[in-house]
Order: structure tokens, then sequence, then C-alpha cells
């Protein structure tokens, strides 16, 4: 059976389409995923001519399972025959799991670890609405949630959505801060997607166009975006969702985990600093080929280094972190993770929580033996 596909209508304006976008499936019961703030902002957007609607609001950035679940016991009520999400990458996430997962805690930790099966409304229609542009939520077929302080991955088919509804232009009210993280967010999935061990021609090229588009607005960008920067970043911030769809991310989305999760920065800050700091390693581990974990070899991976180099416009592999710290401290945030919170006797910890992540094994070097010593040094 081949793998479902996301339907897309994208593009300045798109939104005007979601109502027609909804009448299509001719639903009598409809239930939206979204925030009270972005149900405020986007509350034209949603007048449907729809029997029956429920609203789940009652979950925050970077979720937990708990409100998660808080989500499904209202799905399970309302019975949905459609189900729509609209917001950041936090309300679109949520809303694929409410589609997907068991209503009770047990179950759902079994589907997020693959060992049960997925709800029953799995296969009721899911529209995607993004108004952010950066975490590619709505091209992939994975959703993050914390659990007990650990981030986990719903990873299936299944969990992609049906069709999404991707308009720059809802992009327009996310203040300077919030647009910075999720471009952050994305050019941190471009970076770790063209490194990975799973990358194939096809991810490289999306992967490219993306990081050298995001690198090139953020660089130019002062404290502001202008409309075509909000444009370019909702188009590349979807290419770079569908390269890790391909390939997932890497070791700087496991070391943004416990930094967002423990110390609350904005994931995609997160995800920036923590590659600020990984590449640089990387580039020193990728010269040692008993550290190559990549099976395509060092050689392999220094060519690919030294291109990423190229898409932040540093000379060369050695230029990969302070380009990313000039981004970071051009966007108006401190390059140190001691800003942070985080002190020396946080680090095992982080470190405990960034090599029992996935996502670390997708990274084409193992971290250096002195991996600690230098993350503190970072402090």
């Amino acid at each position: 059976m081949a793998a479902p596909t996301t339907t897309l209508i994208d593009g300045p304006g798109a939104s005007d389409q979601l109502a027609r976008v909804i009448g299509e499936y001719d639903a009598d019961r409809v239930l939206v995923v979204a925030s009270a703030g972005t149900l405020r902002r986007a509350a034209p957007l949603l007048r449907w001519d729809v029997p029956h609607v429920r609203v789940f609001s009652g979950f925050r950035s970077n979720p937990d399972l708990e409100q998660v679940l808080r989500g499904c016991a209202v799905r399970d009520a309302h019975r949905p025959e459609l189900v729509v999400g609209v917001g950041g990458g936090s309300a679109m996430d949520v809303a694929k799991m409410v589609r997907c997962l068991p209503g009770e805690r047990a179950p759902a930790l079994d589907a997020l670890r693959g060992r049960a099966d997925l709800h029953e409304h799995s296969g009721v229609p899911l529209v995607l609405v993004p108004t952010t542009a950066g975490t590619g939520s709505e091209v992939t077929q994975f959703a993050t949630v914390f659990a007990d302080g650990i981030k986990h991955s719903l990873d299936r088919p299944e969990v992609r959505a049906t069709v999404s509804v991707i308009d720059p232009d809802l992009t327009r009210t996310c203040p300077w801060e919030v647009s910075v993280s999720c471009a952050f967010d994305a050019l941190a999935h471009a970076l770790e997607s063209y490194w990975s061990v799973h990358s194939t021609p096809r991810s490289r090229a999306l992967a490219a166009e993306a990081a050298s588009g995001i690198a090139r607005v953020l660089g130019t960008a002062s404290r502001s975006l202008t409309v075509a920067d909000r444009h370019d970043l909702s188009r590349l911030a979807t290419v770079a969702g569908h390269a890790i769809d391909i390939t997932r991310t890497t070791v700087g989305h496991a070391f943004a985990y416990p930094l967002t999760a423990r110390f609350g920065v904005p994931h995609g800050l997160a995800a920036l600093l923590g590659l600020s700091w990984l590449l640089p390693a990387g580039v020193e581990a990728a010269a040692e080929p008993h550290l190559c974990r990549d099976p395509r070899g060092p050689g392999f991976l220094a060519a690919r280094l030294d291109e990423m180099a190229g898409f932040l416009g540093a000379p060369d592999p050695g230029g990969l972190g302070p380009a990313l710290r000039e981004l970071i401290v051009r966007a108006g945030f401190p390059p140190e993770l001691g800003a942070y919170g985080p002190t020396a006797g946080d680090v095992p910890a982080i470190l405990g929580d960034v090599l029992r992540s996935s996502r670390s094994s997708n990274t084409p070097v193992a971290l250096p033996p002195d991996t600690a010593a230098r993350l503190a040094a970072c402090l």
C-alpha cells in the first residue's frame, strides 16, 4: 500500500480556501485544536457551515502527554468526522496526537513507543493550518510530546495530515522573538537533515535549499521581517520539513529537548544553540575515522560539512559554530548556554537526556570523549 501523502494548498492568501476545504468533507462534527490566542486572532478563518464544532485549547507550548490526553477525552466525547489544527508546531502536533493516540495514559505511551495500535480515529481526515514558519509539522509524519520530562515522538505514516493550508500571511502577527526562534528551528532541521546518516540525494537537495535560504533571510533581517521575508521563511520551513520527514533530526534536537524541558528555552533557539557547539565538535570528530558513524565513510561526511559551511557563508567547516552564534546574536539572543540557566552541575543530566534520545542515533559522528568538558566550557 502506498504511503499517505499530504495535499498542500500554499502561498499568500491560501487560507481563503480553508472554508472550501472544510466544506468538501461534508462533516457534521468537527474538532478544532487551537490555542485561545490563535482562536482570537484567526476567528474569521473558523467560520464554517458545520452543525457541530468543538474546540480544544487545553494545551501550552511544548505540550505534555496529560494535556494531549485531555484533548483525546474531548475527541472521544465529540467523535469528530474531521480534525482541524490551527497554530504553531505545538497546536499541530497536539492535533495529530489527539486524532491518533489512545485516550488512556498507558496505551498512549505504548503507542508513542511503537508498541500499540493507534486510536480508531486515526483514519479521520486532518487539516492543518500553520500560523508560524518553522516546525514543518504540516508535512511530517510525526508529532512530539513530553511525558515525565522526556520528549517522545509519535512517528507513523498515519500521523501525517490529510491537507495542509500554508498561508505565509498568517505569520505576520508573530513577534520577532517567536518568528526568529521558529526560523532557527527550520534552519536546524535543514542542517541536521543534511548531515544525517539517513540523508539521501533528495533530502540533501531539500535541506540545502532550506538552509541557504533561511540563513540568507536571517543574515539580512534586522529585528524585523518584511512581508517577502515571511513568505520566504514559510516556504523554506516547509521545504526543511520535507527534508526531516525523510531523515529525521539528529543530536542538535536531542540537545534542544532538555534545554526546553528543564530551562524553558524556546525550542528553535535551543536547537541552534546546541548546534553552535555540537557542529564544531562534529567537525573535529569527523577527522577521526573511528568516530565516524556514517556508513558512507569519513570522506563523505567531510564533504557534507564543507557544503554546510557554504550554506552559512562560512569559509570552511571550522566556521560553522561562529556563523551560527553570529545569527543568534544578530537576532538579539545571548550565544552562551549559561545565559539560559544551565550550570556545570546540570551537564551530566543534559548529556544523559541527549544520549537517550533516538535522535542521537541519526548523528554521523560519535560525541567526543571530552563532550562534557566542551559543554561546561559553553556555560
